[in-house]
């Protein structure tokens, strides 16, 4: 059952990230997941997920522009290649400027790039480093 306020959400990518992703979000928004191969909705179909598949060529801006890109809430770019997360961000972005999207850069040395373009990035192996360090911390400091 879908709640009133819900939010149509595309996912680029329908790899571990994007599949959990969708999963999780289609509970209670609208979501389309586009990936460039059928097979990684495998996925998808083995849990719960309650939206929609498209099959698309990443690399062709046209082709995403059919699915009414801009009309998105938002939009999570989560494939493992960073160069294609940037080139599609930036593209997204150019086609609506005040656009809500995320993009996953898997280098931590990448993420200036993205910075400087002005995207929304976020970096699962910096935040699972980070988030580590500090249980560590938290850990060895109630020893103490």
């Amino acid at each position: 059952m879908r709640i009133n306020n819900s939010k149509n959400i595309i996912i680029i990518g329908c790899g571990r990230l994007g599949s959990e992703l969708a999963i999780r979000l289609s509970k209670t928004h609208n979501v389309v997941v586009i990936d460039k191969e059928e097979s990684s909705f495998e996925r998808l179909a083995r849990r719960n997920f309650i939206g929609f598949t498209k099959v698309i060529d990443t690399n062709d801006m046209e082709a995403l522009k059919n699915v009414n890109v801009e009309k998105a809430d938002m939009i999570y770019i989560v494939t493992p290649d960073d160069n294609l997360n940037f080139m599609l961000a930036y593209g997204i972005k150019k086609m609506k400027e005040n656009i809500n999207l995320a993009a996953r850069v898997n280098d931590p040395i990448k993420k200036a790039i993205f910075i400087k373009a002005g995207l929304n990035l976020f970096c699962p192996i910096e935040d699972s480093v980070i988030e580590l360090v500090e249980e560590l911390e938290k850990a060895v400091g109630t020893n103490e």
